[in-house]
Formats: C-alpha cells, sequence, structure tokens
C-alpha cells in the first residue's frame, strides 16, 4: 500500500469516542486498542508498522482520557483499565526508552538454500544501563547476512538429530556470540546451521536472553554470561570455531574488552573465524577504528568486509520518516598465523 491509499484509510481523532458525549466503556477501550503503537518489525531493511488513526491530536485525545474523572462509567476496575490503557499509548509515543516491554517477531528472508526463519522475541523496558534489551538494527543486518557468509566461515556441516541436551556436546563446531543482547544472531545462525551456539552477555541482560533462547526452541543453543571486563583463567576454556557480535562497542574502554575477549574464546586454528557487524556512528568512529587497530595487532587480519544500511527504530517508530539511516560495516577476520 502507497502512502497516499494508507492516509485514506487512516480514522481522524474525531472519528473516536469523544468524552463529552460520555461514550461506553467498551467503545473507549476499543478505541484504544486501535491507537496502540505496535511493535515495528524490519523486513528487507523496511520497517514495517501498523498505524490505524491519524497522529494529528492524538496526545491531546489520550491526555484528556487521563485527566478525565470517566464519572459516567460505575465500575472502578473498568475505569482503571481505560486510564492505564490510554497511558500506555501515551508512553508509546514518547520515544523507545519510554515504552513498555514489547515482543516483536524477526523474519531472516528465505535464500536459495535456506529457508525463511521466524525469531520472536520479548524486549524489557529500555534504560541507558541495559541497552541490550533492545534488538539493533546491525544485529537484524548480520543475522540476514550469515547464509551468504558461510563460503568464508569454518566448515558448518550438518550435525545428526540431537534427542537430548547432553547428545550437544557431540558437535565438531561451536560459536558464540558475545553481547548477544535479545539474541537474534545467535538464534538465526541456530536456525540455519546445526551447531552448537553459546549466547553470552551480561549478568543483567542474560535472564531475558536465555528466556528468547528457551521461547525460541533452538536445542543446540546455551546461555552464559560473559564479562569481558573480567575474564577468568578458566584453564582449559572451550575455544569456539566462530565468534559473533554485532553492534557492541558503546565506551572508549569496549574495543580493549572486546578484541582481548576474542583472543581469549576463538580458536588458535587456520579455520577459525570472527564476524563483526558495526553501526558506523558518527559519536563512535574512534572506537571503530580502535577495534580494526587492537584485531590487526593480536595476530587477525580481515578476510572480507562490506558496508550495509537500514534504518533504526530507535525513536518516535509511529511517525512517518522518523526512522534513522544507518550505515554498518562488516567483517569475517582469521588469524594471520595459527601457529
Amino acid at each position: 500500500m502507497d502512502d497516499t491509499a494508507q492516509e485514506e484509510t487512516l480514522l481522524s481523532v474525531l472519528d473516536l469516542p469523544q468524552l463529552y458525549t460520555r461514550p461506553p466503556a467498551a467503545d473507549l477501550l476499543l478505541a484504544l486498542d486501535r491507537l496502540q503503537v505496535k511493535p515495528a518489525i524490519w523486513h528487507d531493511a523496511v520497517e514495517v508498522t501498523n498505524r490505524m488513526v491519524d497522529e494529528e491530536g492524538v496526545p491531546k485525545y489520550l491526555t484528556s482520557i487521563v485527566g478525565s474523572p470517566l464519572a459516567w462509567i460505575a465500575d472502578d476496575n473498568v475505569k482503571d483499565q481505560i486510564w492505564q490503557a490510554a497511558s500506555a499509548r501515551l508512553c508509546e509515543r514518547s520515544g523507545r526508552s519510554a515504552i513498555p516491554s514489547v515482543t516483536r517477531t524477526f523474519v531472516i528472508p528465505a535464500t536459495r538454500s535456506t529457508e525463511a526463519v521466524s525469531i520472536t522475541l520479548h524486549e524489557p523496558s529500555l534504560t541507558a544501563d541495559n541497552l541490550g534489551h533492545k534488538t539493533w538494527l546491525a544485529s537484524f543486518l548480520l543475522a540476514k547476512r550469515l547464509a551468504s557468509m558461510r563460503p568464508y566461515l569454518p566448515p558448518l556441516t550438518q550435525k545428526a538429530s540431537v534427542s537430548s541436551i547432553s547428545d550437544i556436546s557431540s558437535s565438531s563446531i561451536h560459536a558464540i556470540e558475545l553481547g548477544a543482547g535479545t539474541g537474534l544472531v545467535g538464534l538465526a545462525l541456530a536456525a540455519l546451521v546445526d551447531i552448537d551456539v553459546h549466547l553470552t552477555d551480561l549478568p543483567a541482560i542474560v535472564p531475558n536472553l536465555r528466556a528468547n533462547v528457551e521461547s525460541n526452541a533452538r536445542g543446540n543453543t546455551s546461555v552464559g554470561e560473559l564479562d569481558w571486563s573480567d575474564l577468568k583463567d578458566e584453564g582449559e576454556q572451550l575455544k569456539y570455531d566462530l565468534v559473533l557480535a554485532a553492534d557492541p562497542l558503546y565506551s572508549p574502554q569496549h574495543p580493549a574488552w572486546l578484541v582481548a575477549t576474542i583472543k581469549y574464546v576463538l580458536k588458535k586454528d587456520k579455520m577459525a573465524r570472527a564476524v563483526i557487524e558495526l553501526p558506523l556512528r558518527e559519536a563512535y568512529m574512534p572506537e571503530v577504528e580502535d577495534f580494526k587497530n587492537r584485531m590487526e595487532v593480536v595476530g587477525l587480519s580481515i578476510e572480507v568486509e562490506g558496508l550495509e544500511s537500514g534504518f533504526e527504530d530507535w525513536e518516535s517508530a509511529h511517525e512517518r520518516n522518523a526512522r534513522t539511516e544507518v550505515h554498518c560495516w562488516w567483517a569475517v577476520w582469521r588469524w594471520t598465523s595459527s601457529d
């Protein structure tokens, strides 16, 4: 549907139940349901939203409901439902950090060799301290790219179907995602190729990450805590054939920590690879360059790299043209020498 056709089908706020008419509670609840800003879904770099009402005048309409005593409605519980729904609709229009918890389904498109994959992820309310609770654009772009990267990755051979968790360790290829967040990249890999995938993040992020992994029923996945700033000397620590990370740099310390962690977990083997996708945000370009330099210092080099773009859904997803285009750089790294 083009923009003109969509505009013609949108309701005006004046078409909604007006408080001065003392509408039935059921009518108000139905109107508030229509005003819900449903979670955005990326599909082939296009963010899909479902709007039923023109936004002009909507915030004022919602505010009037929140401030109304709704005196003609006798049931106090129903009043609370209406006020809560109106408040939620206002939050949805106040930017991503104000939106309550959401659940979104991401579709990894089919390729000539793979079927389309649907992954449903829960995203708790976002705070500045827990950025891993959001699924970021770079994760979606990398998840879509994995199938086409197979020629550059370790031999991702299919293993026999497993009947229990104890059978999973028989796989000869092990992958780990660093800073997995909501788990999109690791879950996409586990869906595309039958190998063991270990998804890791900080302790505050892991409970939601584990819930997402369990709800998507990928039997060859596991979840664990991993703090890049506090790597433990675990002796016979499992080394991984494939390391994945998407959008992991948010402070000047992160490049050093991330590179140290990659060195710590990546198997010293000529077939081992690290796949990294980074958004090229102007404020974080020093971190991107620092990361590249540090990777070379520890003995890793780029086998293949590229650029791609998409639209982030950080702010005001209900507003048309509110999305921000983000350019991302991806690279497949290998050991320069495996000795």
